[in-house]
């Protein structure tokens, strides 16, 4: 990896590794994804759609993809930014203007 994650949760600036098993497929990355973030986002029905351009992810992080250039993708989710590697992690940190947009 091209970047050292900590995992476990923190201060902002540190990431927390959701899942680092990689995909194959871009329906992997997906399933991945949706599952990793099952428990950071509200209960509300955070819908992932509303907060990242799911197509996109999946164009430049597919392992089949010709944009596959593409280290990492980073999006804002819920009170956390998540980041998603070519390696194959999903990790996430605090967001420090998450009580800017929260909820409640």
């Amino acid at each position: 990896m091209s970047e050292a994650i900590n995992s476990g949760t923190g201060a902002v600036g540190s990431w927390a590794v959701l899942d680092d098993d990689g995909w194959e497929t871009g329906d992997g990355l997906l399933t991945r994804l949706t599952d990793a973030l099952a428990g950071l986002g509200p209960e509300d029905g955070t819908v992932l759609y509303d907060h990242v351009a799911v197509d996109a992810v999946l164009n430049a992080l597919e392992p089949d993809s010709p944009a596959r250039g593409v280290s990492e993708v980073r999006f804002d989710y819920d009170r956390y930014e998540v980041k998603i590697t070519r390696d194959g992690v999903i990790a996430a940190s605090p967001d420090p203007g998450a009580s800017l947009h929260s909820s409640n």
